[in-house]
């Protein structure tokens, strides 16, 4: 047997040992993004549950994977950097979470400036002479979403079979509100040991708007506060950007050196602490 002969057989046994780990690590990565993938659309599907919004979440998460891909990509064609891509891409890959985050907060908060309306109608109805369950039936009528679907949710629930204090004990899971607590405890007592449910709602309605009106101007007295830190963590970036159109060869050594990219971290870290402790000094909570 020539030597030919014996580097072929070397060459055809290094490639198919090369073809059977690339097929083992193949499978490997496979399994793991099919696990990934699998409590992904877990989480998500029930945010989306939580805010109403009917959408695949398998989609929502090759829509989350095509962003990543993208952003890495981006990067490698402007900045030419493997560092700065990876950046890029973890940046994309948050997106589609901060986008739900985005929505459940727009939620919620549209949620409690309907609250004080609901308590006020819901008392209206009971003086009325309607029960409780038919009160909540004119709120789902009367009033948009989303107090509306919330409360019609839990009409559905107490119709199937599911107890009037387990449906309420559900809406609180998907509404962490300090007001709706307060309105299912009160719910809660009249229902074991009695009470009047009218002027209980009337109490909190008012105490709800009170407080309503003391956050409205706290954020008012504090809203210097918070534009300066936004306006201060956005500056260096904004600058950056300036310097960087009006001449390149100023900005490109932070960009394509090692210490300038040590340097854009430690700008980056120290304007998100900044930006992190004035918000956190400038919340109050009420």
């Amino acid at each position: 047997m020539n030597d030919m002969m014996v580097k072929a057989i070397i060459y055809i046994m290094i490639f198919l040992s090369a073809t059977y780990l690339a097929w083992i690590i193949a499978g490997f990565i496979q399994k793991k993004m099919k696990s990934y993938e699998d409590a992904y659309v877990d989480g998500v599907s029930k945010s989306l549950d939580e805010i109403f919004i009917f959408m695949d979440p398998r989609k929502l998460f090759q829509l989350n994977v095509a962003i990543t891909v993208l952003f890495f990509l981006f990067g490698l064609l402007v900045f030419k950097s493997l560092y700065y891509s990876i950046i890029l891409g973890v940046i994309g890959f948050f997106i589609p979470k901060l986008y739900l985050r985005r929505a459940k907060n727009k939620r919620h908060q549209q949620f409690e400036n309907q609250f004080v309306d609901a308590l006020i109608l819901l008392s209206n109805a009971l003086k009325s002479g309607l029960t409780l369950v038919q009160s909540i039936e004119v709120l789902e009528n009367e009033l948009e979403p989303p107090i509306s679907q919330e409360f019609g949710l839990v009409l559905r629930e107490y119709r199937v079979g599911v107890s009037f204090d387990e449906a309420l004990k559900n809406l609180l899971k998907r509404i962490h509100s300090e007001d709706l607590n307060l309105m299912v405890t009160a719910i809660n007592i009249v229902h074991s040991i009695g009470g009047n449910l009218r002027d209980i709602f009337d109490t909190i309605a008012k105490m709800v708007t009170e407080r309503h009106k003391l956050e409205l101007k706290t954020s008012a007295l504090t809203a210097q506060g918070r534009s300066q830190a936004l306006i201060v963590g956005l500056l260096p970036m904004f600058l950056g950007g300036v310097f960087f159109i009006m001449d390149p060869s100023l900005i490109l050594p932070l960009l394509n050196t090692t210490l300038g990219n040590i340097g854009i971290g430690a700008i980056l870290t120290l304007q998100a602490t900044g930006y992190i402790m004035i918000k956190k000094i400038m919340s109050i909570e009420v």
